[in-house]
């Protein structure tokens, strides 16, 4: 009984920060987000009669980590399982520096789990136990279950996809800023900044209008408008995690010359959009046309460790046999 699956990271585009449920791991606001192709997570999973106990290896080292064991957990009881199991994950991104790493391992390694324990693959959206413990283990984990622009509802958790991989050219190209984690992870800063931030509830109320903006422009295929939406959702959500007491701040030096290296590119004609999460790494959304220019444009920071090009990219699905 085994299953290996890929999963690619997730960009949102319109944020989500912060939680209404902190046990179950139930977004504040709704999100707006693009699967890309890569980097991402591969994980196998095997449930073995043998184990004597779950084991987890991260890029060749042994982890316990209890979210990966609480999401096992979980498809055992779906599935009416008792088997304990090996999981073996490869991460291509830094992992917990602010490159949603959580958010394509969850993914990877709900949908590597469920399909070993035998249960069916070939709808995930409409498996809302899967999105479930997905999102149990990281917030932003089920938009990477889909492919392309991807929302998740505040309401409903549910993910839908928006716009196929397919359907808009677009480039996501990424200032990696370091490899280093970060000091504060984001569910104890989503915590401190709902608790101590006199601007999150401000943060809530407008989410809504950034959310519809974004639509609008999708459905326009507007790009200037969608990176619109998608720098004030990002501004907007920093501006509240500086507000909280004590100050999270995760952007950079670095991070405020990429900005200001993209604010030439489009003071030159150049429709580039930046947006950071929790972390220093700058990801600029553009047209496949100007990725080339992008990229040049970010490897001359001073700093940038290195700059990728990501595409539009499928949702989590199973590889290999």
């Amino acid at each position: 009984m085994h299953a290996t699956a890929r999963a690619g990271i997730n960009i949102a585009l319109v944020k989500y920060w912060g939680k209404r449920d902190d046990a179950e791991n139930l977004p504040a606001v709704g999100s707006l987000s693009l699967t890309l192709d890569s980097p991402g997570t591969t994980t196998t999973v095997r449930f073995d009669a043998g184990l004597p106990a779950d084991r987890f290896t991260l890029n060749g080292q042994e982890r316990a980590d209890r979210r990966v064991f609480q999401a096992l957990d979980a498809v055992r009881a779906h599935a009416g399982l008792a088997l304990r199991a090996q999981v073996t994950s490869e991460n291509t991104v830094p992992t917990a520096s602010g490159l949603a790493s959580s958010a394509s391992g969850a993914a990877a390694l709900g949908l590597a789990a469920w399909a070993a324990a035998g249960l069916p693959t070939d709808d995930l959206a409409a498996q809302p136990a899967l999105v479930a413990l997905v999102r149990r283990a990281s917030g932003s984990a089920p938009r990477s279950l889909l492919g392309g622009l991807v929302e998740l509802d505040r309401d409903t958790t549910a993910v839908t996809q928006v716009l196929a991989p397919q359907a808009w050219d677009l480039r996501m190209v990424i200032a990696v800023m370091t490899h280093q984690e970060k000091k504060v992870k984001s569910r104890p800063g989503m915590t401190l900044t709902r608790e101590t931030s006199p601007y999150y509830a401000a943060w809530v109320e407008h989410h809504a209008a950034d959310l519809a903006a974004a639509r609008a422009a999708i459905d326009a295929r507007d790009l200037d408008a969608l990176g619109a939406a998608m720098e004030r959702s990002t501004l907007r959500m920093h501006a509240c995690m500086l507000a909280a007491d004590p100050p999270l701040r995760y952007l950079s030096g670095r991070t405020l010359d990429a900005l200001d290296a993209v604010e030439a590119l489009r003071a030159d004609g150049v429709s580039a959009w930046a947006t950071m999460d929790a972390g220093p790494h700058v990801k600029v959304l553009c047209h496949a046309a100007d990725a080339a220019r992008v990229h040049q444009a970010l490897i001359d920071v001073v700093g940038v460790s290195e700059v990728l090009v990501a595409r539009p990219g499928p949702g989590a699905r199973r590889v290999g046999g």
